[in-house]
C-alpha cells in the first residue's frame, strides 16, 4: 500500500526508506514524475545527544554548506508546520 503525505500544496507517494538518522527519517518520494528526498523530521529520544529546534538546524547547516561550496542536492521545499523537508533526489551510492 503506497502511501502518500503532503509538504504545503504538494502530494508526494512515499516509495521507500532511505534512511533513519537522529534527526529524521528520508525516503525515496515520487511528485509530478520527478523523484526526490522527503524528509520527515522526527522527535525520538536520544540518549548521547540534545536537540534544539531540529528543522531549524538542519535548514541553518544547509545554507552553512551551500555557502562554502559545497555541493549538495538543491532544496526544493519546507514545510514548518509539518517539520517535512525536500531535496533533490541523486541517484547513486551515498557517502
Amino acid at each position: 500500500m503506497e502511501q502518500t503525505v503532503a509538504v504545503n500544496e504538494t502530494e508526494y507517494t512515499i516509495l521507500k526508506l532511505l534512511g533513519k538518522g537522529k534527526g529524521g527519517y528520508s525516503y525515496l518520494a515520487l511528485a509530478g514524475g520527478r523523484y526526490v528526498v522527503l524528509k520527515q523530521i522526527h522527535h525520538e529520544p536520544c540518549d548521547y545527544y540534545q536537540f534544539g529546534d531540529k528543522l531549524e538546524a538542519e535548514l541553518r547547516d544547509y545554507e552553512r554548506l551551500r555557502n562554502v561550496g559545497i555541493p549538495m542536492p538543491e532544496l526544493l521545499d519546507v514545510d514548518r508546520g509539518k517539520e517535512r523537508i525536500v531535496k533533490e533526489f541523486i541517484e547513486g551510492e551515498t557517502v
